[in-house]
């Protein structure tokens, strides 16, 4: 259960470039009131940063799409919600790509995914009415 008392700050965006730019600061924002360390902020700007940068590249968005994201302030990290409205794709069943052969022949497809996956913990995704809802912690240090 969470606590209602501690903060919670949300925010929408467009899909674009210079949003995903927006997106950072906002959480960089949000993390330096919330009084997290850099490392945390950093763990939770890049896991946020690559889930819009998968909606901005990959998820054939259109100018009424959105990113909605909401941020909770725990006892032991930052709560996460990342809401988009475009097509459904479910980050969590991503298999991390294996590494083979030299860095010039490795494929860099699926790497974000992988740090999401690697600096975030109970991972989770859900399709409703339509909306992408991914959401999970990332524990303070």
């Amino acid at each position: 259960m969470l606590d209602q008392s501690l903060p919670i700050a949300s925010r929408t965006f467009s899909i674009s470039s210079r949003e995903v730019a927006a997106i950072n600061d906002w959480v960089d924002g949000i993390t330096r009131e919330w009084n997290y360390g850099q490392r945390t902020a950093l763990r939770a700007r890049l896991c946020i940063e690559e889930l819009a940068a998968n909606v901005l590249e990959h998820a054939g968005a259109t100018a009424e799409d959105e990113i909605r994201i909401t941020l909770r302030h725990l006892n032991d990290g930052i709560g996460i919600e990342f809401i988009d409205t475009c097509p459904p794709f479910d980050p969590t069943t991503i298999v991390a790509p294996t590494i083979n052969g030299s860095i010039e022949t490795v494929n860099v497809g699926g790497r974000g995914l992988q740090l999401i996956h690697a600096f975030s913990r109970d991972l989770s995704y859900c399709l409703q009415l339509g909306l992408n809802i991914v959401s999970f912690k990332v524990h303070s240090e």
